[in-house]
């Protein structure tokens, strides 16, 4: 009877250890799947996110002084006119000028007219002293040779010496005639030179003058020296400008085809960065405009902002489009570092850290869950590319409940610091 009893109490807690266990042991709830994408083939590429802003090449903006004084006759354009190489777009009065133009003129006139006449009067001067010369040199040769022939008789006794002492004063004064009128001669050539040489520096100092005045006058119309849009006037009809040392600014006109990007890298990206890669950006003043660039080059100097190293890179714009332009607008870029076309991919969001492994949850057809550590290869901004582990088509969830664990960790971008990416 004992025996029953123990046994009778052996099966009431056994069966009450049973309903206990079922009653407070719950099975374990299935992963939650809530959103899912699909491994697919698609681009991938690696960037770098930055900022920049856009800057005017050397010789893009030309500010246009005046170089003349006076007062401001006519402003042709105003901002934002578009402009062509040597279009006048201001005059200004020249009046003055064109006075001292006139006199310059008019001395040119008088000195044409007195070199005219020094170049005709003195070489007919030395044509009649030249005549002269000839006659009073035949007086000469004739007188001498009458001396001589005289000389010949009176040492014969033909002839009195009145007769050779008359020859000789002949001869004598035919010598000093021709004397004289060589040196005659001479006067009137170096007084033709002097004279020639005084008409000519009149004439050239006169033509100086006026080559001067049209300089000073072709100041007063000031024309684009490039082809751009006025960017900037500062001065306006009636005003009056003063040519000092230092020229007038009175229009500033800029060429939006010579527009420039400096991008600011930050020095843990810059050895990525190379020579030729693309680079996208946008400004705040266009927001669904894509803009395109290349990198030219990366300066080796490196400029230091708020404590934080960055190297500047200088990108060449695509003339087309930095027409819309402005020199210091501010731009945020991506440098593309590398690229993959069709490639397998999965979004970023699908990647997950359980603990120090990086993983993905592939969703079933019937729901089912597994844990995948695949392969990965280029990873970019929003996807990943896929090396093995996945087939294309399969999906993998984007977002996902596990019960009993701690939220897994997304697969974000570590936090960069201003300039960065990746």
């Amino acid at each position: 009877m004992r025996i029953f009893k123990w046994l009778f109490l052996l099966a009431l807690l056994a069966a009450g250890g049973y309903f206990g266990y079922k009653h407070y042991t719950k099975k374990p709830e299935p992963p939650r799947v809530i959103a899912t994408a699909e491994a697919s083939l698609g681009n991938v590429r690696k960037v770098l996110e930055a900022t920049g802003i856009i800057k005017a090449q050397v010789g893009a903006i030309v500010k246009i002084g005046a170089r003349a004084t006076g007062t401001i006759k006519e402003m042709n354009v105003k901002v934002g006119d578009e402009v062509k190489r040597d279009q006048l777009i201001a005059v200004i009065d020249s009046r003055e000028l064109r006075s001292q133009l006139d006199e310059a003129e008019a001395r040119l006139a008088r000195a044409n007219a007195e070199l005219s006449q020094v170049e005709t009067v003195y070489p007919r001067r030395i044509a009649e002293a030249e005549a002269e010369l000839r006659l009073s040199q035949a007086k000469y040769d004739y007188a001498a040779s009458t001396l001589k022939r005289q000389d010949e008789l009176y040492r014969k006794e033909l002839v009195a010496r009145d007769v050779l002492d008359a020859a000789r004063r002949d001869n004598l004064v035919s010598q000093n005639e021709v004397l004289a009128r060589q040196a005659s001669l001479v006067r009137v050539q170096t007084e033709f030179e002097k004279e020639l040489i005084k008409a000519q520096r009149a004439r050239d100092e006169a033509q100086a003058v006026i080559d001067s005045a049209n300089t000073k006058i072709s100041y007063t119309r000031i024309v684009s020296p490039i082809d751009g849009v006025v960017a900037m006037v500062t001065s306006q009809a009636g005003e009056t400008v003063v040519a000092g040392l230092q020229v007038a600014n009175l229009i500033t006109v800029l060429d939006p085809s010579r527009l420039e990007m400096w991008i600011y890298v930050d020095e843990t990206d810059v050895g990525q960065v190379k020579a030729g890669m693309p680079v996208e950006f946008r400004v705040d003043a266009y927001p669904g405009t894509t803009f395109k660039g290349s990198v030219d080059q990366i300066y080796p100097q490196p400029e230091i902002r708020d404590n934080i190293v960055y190297y500047q890179a200088l990108v060449r714009l695509d003339p087309a489009e930095s027409s819309k332009l402005r020199p210091e607008m501010t731009t945020q870029c991506q440098i593309v570092v590398q690229e993959k076309k069709g490639v397998l991919v999965i979004p970023n969001a699908a990647l997950k850290w359980i603990g120090d492994k990086q993983v993905v949850f592939a969703v079933a057809e019937g729901g089912g869950v597994r844990e995948v550590q695949p392969k990965l290869g280029l990873e970019g901004l929003n996807e990943t590319e896929i090396l093995e582990g996945l087939a294309p088509g399969e999906k993998v969830a984007t977002q996902i409940v596990l019960p009993g664990l701690a939220a897994p960790t997304i697969n974000a971008p570590k936090a960069n610091r201003p300039g960065g990416g990746r």
